[in-house]
Parts: C-alpha cells; structure tokens; sequence
C-alpha cells in the first residue's frame, strides 16, 4: 500500500484534530464569568433562573437508564452501518445467507433485549396505563 492511498483518512484526521482544537481556543476565549457569591446555593442555572432547593438534589434513575439505552442503541448503529457496507464482499462471495443470518441474530438478541425491558417496566415513567 502507497501512502497516497491513505490520504483521505489523513484529512479527516486532522480535520477533527483541527475542529477539536479550535473548539477548545474559542471556549477558552469567550469564558463567561458569572459575578456574585462564590460558593452559593442558588446558583442561576444556564438558563439564568434561579434554583429552587439545593444544586445537589438527586435525579430520578430513569433519566440515566434512558442515556445507557441511548448508548446501547448507537453501538448498535455502529455495528449495523459497517455491516450493510461489506454486504457486496459477501455476495460476490456467494455467503449472501451467512451475512444475513448474522445480522438477524444480532438483531433478535438485540430485540429480545428491548422486549425484557418493556416487560420489566424500563420504559414506564410512573405513568399509569388507561384501562
């Protein structure tokens, strides 16, 4: 392999390196000093409201299992755009059913997952179900 052959990656390397590093010069910048009390409680939120209670209250936990089933859902993403990309090596392999076959299992694990989780009441926000 020619190093030319890798010139494009090169480019999109650096362009996040580049956009990283701009990101950080601009955020460095254009800080926002807040004035007032250091070590207050009633902190203006980004929004500039006051809080009510302390900073320190606690967030129901469906709010973090949302952002782990988020995750969950884009590694799954990841895993599927990869797959249908190599789709025409496979058939001109003639493995057309292996490389079906694999994706339809990963994908049935993956509903059967989602499926425990409806059943195990995830999803439920203490919304109560008209019956």
């Amino acid at each position: 392999m020619q190093l030319g052959e890798y010139t494009g990656f090169f480019l999109y390397f650096a362009a996040m390196v580049g956009v990283g590093l701009l990101f950080i010069i601009l955020s460095h910048a254009a800080q926002i000093v807040v004035k007032g009390e250091k070590n207050s409680w009633d902190k203006p939120y980004e929004c500039g409201l006051r809080s009510n209670g302390l900073s320190l209250d606690r967030f129901p936990i469906h709010y973090y299992v949302v952002g782990i089933l988020f995750v969950i859902f884009d590694v799954e993403t990841v895993f599927m755009v990869p797959w249908a990309l190599v789709g025409r090596q496979f058939r001109e392999a003639h493995l057309q059913v292996f490389w079906f076959t694999e994706m339809l299992v990963f994908l049935i694990i993956l509903v059967l997952g989602y499926l425990f989780l409806l059943q195990r009441g995830i999803f439920n926000w203490g919304h109560k179900r008209d019956e």
